[in-house]
């Protein structure tokens, strides 16, 4: 199968190392940077299953990429390469990083305080963004007293078609949007680069917590949702790729199938020819 495949968390901690390492010595698959993170920050808790050591994940992490596995570009090197051409990038894939990781040796004791930083720097600035449009949004519903119609959507149970309405009303209000998010006021940010993709990707996520915290009350504007960032991030990746492999049927895999209709998602490396 000759199309490049995005492989996120779920699928990654699912699969057995040596099922991977054959899967990706025979198709093009590429490790988004949220999952080399997510790997390098676990822990194992109490638990006791190695799946969840820091250690084991990247040993895996590693031997993956050695087998012919692609890393992804980090956030922050997207969008500063997009801003600096103006254009969306050739790849999101990290060349770089992708040899370093293939001639490395895993740390015995990797510096997880650098890591953690590093991941904030990446990706705080969307989570705050996407916290505070969602108390907006939800400020917006009782305003205009629309709770009953909001809790009638959640009700319904067709989380696809919600995502894909929410992505129409983003979609809408691109202008107002960027010029909100970005600090220069600049909104000539095109549909098809990256940072846009996140961007909305992230928002219409934003209006899903607005509508089920409508649903379930004030405490659910407590919640920590850097996770949500993190998956929403491995749907992002399929502006470039074909197709997604994802366990994830909450977050991945309805929000890839309402943003790419035209996209593949898989619930396995079993699925794939």
């Amino acid at each position: 199968m000759n199309k490049l495949l995005i492989l996120d968390k779920s699928a990654f901690h699912g699969t057995a190392c040596d099922k991977l390492i054959g899967f990706v010595r025979c198709h093009h698959v590429v490790l988004p940077y949220p999952l080399c993170v997510e790997c390098a920050i676990s822990q194992k808790g109490d638990t006791g299953k190695d799946s969840k050591d820091a250690k084991r994940l990247m040993q895996k992490l590693l031997a993956v990429v050695k087998n012919g596995a692609y890393a992804g570009k980090a956030p922050a090197r997207i969008v500063e390469e997009e801003r600096l051409i103006n254009a969306p990038i050739d790849s999101l894939i990290d060349v770089e990083e992708t040899r370093i990781m293939r001639e490395s040796q895993i740390d015995d004791k990797p510096d997880l305080e650098k890591i953690s930083e590093e991941c904030d720097k990446a990706f705080q600035s969307i989570v705050g963004f996407v916290k505070q449009w969602a108390d907006q949004y939800y400020q917006e519903i009782c305003r205009k007293g629309l709770e009953k119609e909001f809790r009638a959507e959640i009700d319904e149970g067709d989380v696809v078609g919600r995502l894909g309405k929410w992505l129409q009303v983003v979609d809408k209000m691109k202008k107002d949007i960027l010029d909100q998010f970005l600090s220069d006021g600049s909104n000539d940010v095109s549909s098809d680069r990256w940072e846009w993709q996140m961007l909305r990707l992230s928002i219409a996520w934003g209006i899903e917590l607005a509508s089920k915290r409508n649903k379930s009350g004030p405490g659910f504007e407590n919640r920590d949702i850097s996770n949500d960032v993190f998956d929403i991030e491995y749907v992002s990746h399929l502006s470039q790729a074909d197709g997604l492999i994802t366990c994830d049927n909450n977050l991945v895999k309805p929000l890839a199938l309402a943003a790419f209709p035209n996209k593949e998602v898989f619930g396995s490396i079993d699925d794939i020819p």
